[in-house]
């Protein structure tokens, strides 16, 4: 049984314990003033500020700043390292494809809990219209960082349910049905990727609803597409 860790202002050496025992077998919560900078797609740098830093146990980083819903940086499912230096503590969270780095500076002696969190049965209620809208609303349902484009967006080959950006600026293509999606479901998600695509747009499709039957999940493994199962009673 994991028991959660509660720590109080806590050494930097003792923080590297932490992270090199605890990395991707609990969830870490750091309270710290610290500096962030970002190298990748573009750079950026977060002057010093008190902030929760979160490292979940895929490795995903999370930094949040007092307002706001997103983080203002974040990198998922990374590879992440610590080292205590004499005027702050380095933490580095590095993913590969595409190649990003967030450097975290932590400034003072960090308040830290490391827990196991769960996850439960998720469902909505509704409409096809609601699943739409919640989507819209809450775009890391389909995938973390992702932002959200646009909704019901008309093409000429149809009404595009949502359209969504992700961390590493592809577009995501999310086909909503209320029941089971079908073959249908997905020859429809084909023709919005595919004419994306030829105007040289990067772009992926994924289909969100309840159930998938087997033949539909098939299609959308041979042609690359993903599925989201969101529970919707």
């Amino acid at each position: 049984m994991f028991e959660d860790v509660i720590l109080s202002r806590v050494d930097w050496s003792v923080l590297q314990e932490v992270i090199k025992k605890y990395f991707k077998v609990g969830t870490i919560v750091m309270l710290c003033q610290c500096e962030v900078f970002y190298e990748g797609r573009a750079s950026s740098r977060a002057s010093e500020a008190r902030r929760l830093v979160i490292i979940k146990e895929d490795g995903t980083l999370l930094i949040h700043e007092g307002v706001g819903v997103e983080p203002i940086n974040w990198q998922p499912n990374a590879l992440i390292t610590s080292k205590a230096y004499e005027d702050h503590f380095e933490l580095v969270a590095v993913r590969s494809r595409p190649k990003e780095v967030v450097k975290v500076f932590i400034k003072d002696k960090p308040d830290v809990i490391i827990c196991k969190l769960g996850s439960g049965k998720f469902s909505i209620r509704g409409t096809e219209e609601d699943l739409i809208n919640y989507i819209a609303q809450n775009p890391s349902v389909i995938e973390e960082g992702a932002k959200l484009v646009a909704r019901e967006f008309t093409t000429p080959h149809g009404r595009v349910d949502v359209i969504l950006r992700s961390s590493n600026d592809e577009l995501i293509i999310v086909e909503c049905k209320r029941g089971v999606a079908d073959l249908d479901a997905v020859h429809q998600l084909i023709r919005y990727v595919e004419y994306y695509s030829e105007l040289g747009i990067k772009v992926r499709g994924v289909i969100a609803s309840p159930s998938i039957t087997p033949q539909a999940l098939k299609l959308l493994q041979k042609n690359n597409l993903g599925y989201v199962k969101l529970q919707f009673t």
